[in-house]
């Protein structure tokens, strides 16, 4: 079974983004960045999971007696450290005063009950930091969640050959779709269809989504597909999301169930038109605020009449969507490394949306697409 390689390399720029910050330790909380810096996926979001890492020693996971047994010792990087089950009315769903218990314990043994640490305040709830300011009196506290998410944007070379499998599988269900996306079936039909084809192929079902989408409700960004017929005058939005040992890939495409009007035609070229443009603009050093200026001067310019959606874009790894977001008003900078989710989409209420997605990465050499299909697709 393939498996991710954690390279001390990660190790070490996590390190040196303490060091930035003034930190002495970090305590995360949040599911997908404790997977970031130990390597474990915890089966499901509200089961307390942590992770402590004090500066240049190994992160330390923090899981309850009965996740311990369940963990395969050769999938984690660190030391696993445990605590009792505990479940109260007040507590439930949250890091219980166990956990807690556990955290503190370990940052006085390692000396650093006095220090400046991280917390990921947006995973924190007001009970839970009254407690960590009670139990540590003499330490300072400051939110490292900006820093974590910047650390997140740059992948390594085992984090981009994980998107890659996660592409491949989603590749195969844009294929199927191609293939069984018809007139008369449902957006469900459709839907599940693609699904199964995907699980088929190795994508992990928690991952998983196909969402075949027509008519106005389609231009949203987490529209469900649902009973309503594809009909002979449809735009149909083929969206597809796959996780693969947590990293995620983002594939659309858009087709139409019969002959489109000149119109949707003209729409379906706005976008096509626009998707050519990333190859010169997604460059490393350029601020995010530019690539979205681009993006909605291109599109004003040379598309239809048609509203464009934001985000256009946004960066893609362990959650499906992690800033930056690739806007008009946004801050940030593109650096190599960085893999972006390319996702724009316009929409018009009597005719329908148009929405191509493609994965790239970030190279010293441009943007490399990920994705290896048409777009041609009308």
């Amino acid at each position: 079974m393939y498996q991710m390689e954690f390279t001390p390399q990660r190790l070490e720029r996590v390190h040196r983004s303490m060091d930035h910050e003034g930190v002495e330790a970090i305590i995360v909380t949040r599911r997908s960045d404790v997977q970031y810096l130990t390597g474990y996926e915890s089966p499901q979001e509200y089961i307390p999971t942590g992770c402590l890492v004090v500066k240049n020693e190994n992160p330390r996971l923090i899981v309850s007696e009965l996740q311990r047994e369940l963990l395969v010792a050769e999938s984690v990087m660190g030391k696993v450290l445990t605590f009792q089950d505990e479940t109260t009315e007040r507590w439930y769903s949250t890091y219980t005063p166990e956990f807690w218990k556990r955290i503190v314990q370990t940052i006085r043994d390692s000396g650093v009950e006095k220090s400046m640490i991280g917390l990921q305040h947006d995973w924190l709830t007001i009970d839970e930091f009254d407690l960590l300011k009670n139990a540590l009196p003499g330490a300072g506290f400051k939110d490292y969640s900006p820093a974590l998410y910047r650390l997140r944007q740059v992948k390594d070379h085992s984090e981009i050959d994980t998107i890659r499998r996660a592409i491949s599988v989603a590749e195969i269900g844009i294929r199927t779709a191609l293939e069984i996306v018809t007139a008369g079936k449902t957006e469900s039909e459709a839907s599940l269809e693609i699904e199964a084809a995907m699980r088929g192929a190795g994508g992990q079902r928690r991952g998983i989504r196909a969402a075949v989408l027509t008519g106005s409700h389609a231009r949203y960004p987490f529209a469900q597909p649902g009973p309503q017929r594809i009909e002979e005058e449809d735009l149909v939005i083929i969206d597809i999301t796959v996780s693969h040992l947590g990293y995620f890939a983002e594939i659309a495409r858009t087709v139409h169930a019969a002959t489109p009007s000149k119109e949707q035609s003209a729409a379906f070229k706005g976008i096509l038109d626009l998707t050519s443009r990333f190859e010169e603009i997604l460059v490393s050093g350029t601020s995010v605020k530019e690539i979205g200026k681009a993006i909605y001067d291109e599109f004003q310019k040379k598309g239809p009449d048609w509203n464009l959606y934001k985000p256009y874009g946004n960066s893609i790894g362990l959650d499906l969507i992690e800033p930056p977001f690739l806007m008009p008003d946004s801050e940030g900078t593109l650096r190599e490394g960085m893999v972006l989710s390319m996702t724009p989409i316009c929409a018009d209420p009597e005719q329908g949306a148009v929405k191509i997605s493609d994965m790239y990465l970030i190279t010293e050499n441009g943007p490399e697409n990920l994705t290896n299909l048409t777009r041609e697709t009308m």
